[in-house]
């Protein structure tokens, strides 16, 4: 039987080396890319004032999984309802579409514009405190 010499260049083995980590480097990339924590929220309840007919109503942001979940709010008495009638009507439509866009940057409904601002800027200081 004959030997046989096999004969590897140390360029080669550099060169295989530094392919496969960076092949490595590039897979753990994209798995924790795609499988890391959703959204870009911290868990938890966020509240935030609006000051109504001289009192304040706290309004409520829940976020679950990173994501906005719920936004409610708290404390609207009769008499805040009777001065500010559209707030119950706006809050519902406005929490939709944030829920949906996951977002404050959405357009408001021309006959709620005051009040949809109003519950906008409050919801964008309790996701501001909601951050990562």
């Amino acid at each position: 039987m004959a030997s046989k010499i096999f004969v590897v260049k140390l360029k080669d083995i550099i060169k295989t080396t530094i392919f496969t980590v960076l092949g490595i480097a590039i897979i753990v990339v994209i798995i924790a890319f795609f499988n890391g924590n959703k959204g870009e929220y911290k868990e938890g309840t966020y509240s935030s004032q609006i000051i109504l007919y001289s009192n304040p109503v706290d309004l409520l942001v829940e976020i679950e999984k990173g994501e906005i979940k719920s936004i409610t709010l708290n404390q609207l008495n009769q008499t805040q309802e009777v001065f500010y009638p559209t707030f119950s009507n706006c809050i519902d439509e406005i929490t939709k579409e944030v829920i949906n866009q996951q977002s404050t940057d959405i357009e408001l409904n021309k006959d709620y514009s005051v009040t949809g601002s109003i519950i906008l800027d409050a919801i964008d200081n309790a996701l501001e405190q909601a951050k990562k």
